[in-house]
């Protein structure tokens, strides 16, 4: 057993290669689906259409990832290069590489800290990382790769004896750091709090090693001095968009009776039931506590005094965003454990793998009989307890969960179920119908309205312009004021026969209370300022043709 005996690596491939490859292999049709993947996927098309980046392009959320292009780069190279299918390859290309990557990143931290055993039941507990985006191919896989490298080597450079050791070790960081900025939004500015709170800790000479604290401040200046770099230069618009969303998000948690009343606050994912939450809640505060003690300990006995203070910084990181679970921020606490895993996981294997030993619980009298008199009883335990974690993190992830709800209260109209033959085909039409349209040459003209589905398959894969507000257009049976006010001569409004069955998710508006009624959908058919002019057994698109006026 992994707690009693030193464990072979390769008993860990089929857990490692069936969670890190579930994206491709649960493909329901065969094609990107998701809507994070679907808009990361049309910024790598554009990349290998057009052969070069252009920063601030790109529809819907296409626009926000085409600011980092590290990774849809390299998954473009590689698509160009096979040759692969475009969809093809990016459904496989970065999943096999985190699955190569992050495994031996995580074994390698783990060794380097605490030895092969421990190494190795860190690895089995990443693998119940709590993330909601932890099997998607999106840019924080990538950024996740990087952010354990830099960890890799600011370790690397701590044990270094030899001055070229040292140098190679700056080297590493210099190129990974920089990739984390061009790379993905979240992973930098987690990074930066990491290396600022890290520097302060380690001018106390209990958490650093022989490695002169002012080392690893001049890699702290550089980094946050690229990073505002590259805010100024490319990313100010989203990143400014970025401070308001978390300036909102704090202040609607300390100051509640501020907040503008009828305000919607996303629920923690909408497939979950209380005791799924409650089983994902109990999963990271176990590896919270499990982390802790370890740190605790080796605080208390000065060994390991570096990776003591990563230690502290990953268990701060934790528990500094645990409150924004209440916010509309609530998926940043469990994205977050992607990161702070990397230190987590070898802390929490060191806890179990004490804890395994029968010889541990014989030295107190205050824990059960059974543990202290029975060889086998704290294994046991132990294993129960690794299993719940990896379990229990399992639940976040969103991309498989609702392929497998048997209830129709817990669907979306976006559930990837439904991305299917009539989607890809009314997406090849809006490609061809878009493309060849003078009238919208325009910009900001010919968008498409509609639910999430809709956006996806029309924007994502259409290349029509999406924005936000499409919610007003199916509030009511009659289209008011309001709903006119964001309609232009030539948008197009999708119709899903689903959004009578299931409740729609409109982009960036969360998803509605209950179904629409026919009378809802149906009104676009009637009204004589729409044109049908598109329909198969999923959708009817239809184009505005004048505005009424009030």
């Amino acid at each position: 057993m992994a707690f009693v005996r030193t464990p072979k690596i390769p008993f860990l491939l089929a857990p490692i290669i069936a969670i890190f490859l579930l994206y491709p292999i649960a493909a329901p049709h065969g094609v990107v689906y998701s809507t994070d993947p679907i808009f990361n996927f049309s910024f790598t098309q554009d990349l290998i259409d057009t052969g070069f980046w252009d920063p601030g392009t790109g529809l819907a959320f296409a626009r926000t990832y085409s600011f980092y292009p590290v990774g849809n780069v390299f998954v473009g190279y590689v698509i160009l290069n096979a040759p692969l299918p475009a969809d093809i390859g990016y459904l496989w290309i970065e999943p096999i590489l985190r699955v190569l990557a992050i495994p031996a990143i995580v074994y390698s931290v783990g060794r380097r800290l605490f030895g092969p055993r421990t190494a190795a039941v860190a690895v089995l507990l990443y693998l119940g990382t709590p993330s909601i985006l932890f099997n998607e191919p999106v840019q924080q896989g990538f950024g996740t790769i990087f952010f354990g490298l830099s960890l890799l080597s600011l370790l690397l450079l701590s044990q270094a004896v030899e001055v070229r050791a040292q140098h190679r070790a700056q080297v590493m960081f210099v190129v990974v750091g920089t990739a984390i900025v061009m790379t993905h939004h979240l992973t930098s500015y987690v990074f930066a709090f990491w290396l600022g709170a890290l520097s302060l800790l380690i001018l106390r000479r209990r958490y650093r090693p022989d490695l002169p604290a002012l080392r690893v401040g001049i890699l702290f200046v550089y980094f946050v001095l690229l990073l505002l770099v590259y805010i100024d230069v490319f990313t100010y618009p989203i990143f400014f968009g970025h401070e308001q969303t978390l300036v909102s998000a704090v202040t609607n948690l300390i100051a509640p009776e501020e907040t503008i009343p009828g305000t919607p606050r996303p629920p923690l994912g909408r497939t979950f039931t209380t005791f799924e939450i409650t089983w994902l809640a109990a999963s990271l505060i176990t590896m919270f506590l499990l982390a802790l003690f370890t740190v605790r300990r080796y605080r208390v006995t000065r060994h390991h005094p570096f990776a003591v203070a990563n230690g502290i910084v990953a268990l701060s990181l934790i528990f500094v965003t645990l409150p924004l679970i209440a916010t509309a921020l609530n998926y940043v606490p469990l994205r977050v454990n992607e990161y702070t895993n990397f230190v987590v996981t070898p802390f929490a294997a060191a806890t179990l793998i004490r804890w395994g030993r029968s010889d541990f619980w014989k030295s107190s009298r205050r824990m059960l009989r059974v543990l202290r008199e029975k060889k086998l009883a704290p294994p046991a335990v132990v294993i129960a307890i690794s299993a719940a974690i990896v379990m229990g993190g399992n639940l976040a992830p969103i991309t498989f969960r609702m392929f497998f709800e048997p209830y129709p209260q817990y669907q979306a109209t976006d559930s990837p179920l439904f991305l299917g033959v009539d989607s890809l085909r009314a997406a090849d039409w809006a490609a061809d119908h878009f493309s060849t349209d003078p009238n919208c040459a325009p910009l900001n003209t010919c968008r498409i309205w509609g639910d999430q589905l809709a956006v996806d398959v029309f924007s994502g894969f259409g290349d029509m312009p999406a924005d936000f507000g499409s919610a007003r257009l199916f509030a009511n049976a009659t289209l008011d004021a309001n709903a006119w006010n964001i309609l232009h001569i030539g948008d197009y409004v999708a119709v899903d026969s689903l959004m009578t069955l299931l409740r729609p998710n409109f982009l960036h508006e969360g998803l509605w209370p209950t179904p629409l009624t026919a009378a809802q959908i149906g009104k676009f058919a009637t009204d004589p300022n729409f044109a049908l002019v598109y329909q198969d057994e999923t959708f009817s698109v239809y184009r505005v043709m004048s505005i009424q006026q009030f």
